[in-house]
């Protein structure tokens, strides 16, 4: 078994954030990064896509900030929208415990991989 955790595991799987696609082809329809979120019922109001990582055919992982856990999410689901696994990893791991900080003081951070929002 791996002895990697969090980031080094994530960026390990499935390469550096918003290295993956914003859409895949599932079956016979097209997915963009809002709609797949919402087909896999992980639409949230703080959440953040961040992009689409085809692992092997039909093996599927979809990357997300979820603003309230404050962590990257790897969800890995099938062709059928089955969960497999999810991997998660703290925020501070990518922006550095300095800006985690100043961000719980209100201060707006920019999250690397994420759509251009402050977190």
């Amino acid at each position: 078994m791996s002895d990697l955790r969090g980031r080094p595991l994530i960026e390990n799987r499935f390469g550096k954030l918003g290295s993956g696609q914003d859409s895949v082809v599932i079956g016979d329809a097209e997915y963009d990064l809002p709609t797949l979120l919402a087909r896999l019922d992980l639409a949230f109001e703080d959440s953040w896509p961040i992009d689409i990582q085809v692992v092997a055919e039909g093996h599927f992982c979809v990357r997300y900030y979820d603003g309230q856990d404050q962590r990257v999410v790897a969800h890995e689901f099938d062709v059928n929208f089955t969960f497999v696994a999810e991997t998660r990893a703290h925020v501070a791991e990518w922006i550095g415990e300095d800006a985690y900080y100043q961000s719980s003081r209100g201060v707006p951070i920019r999250f690397p991989g994420a759509s251009g929002d402050d977190v």
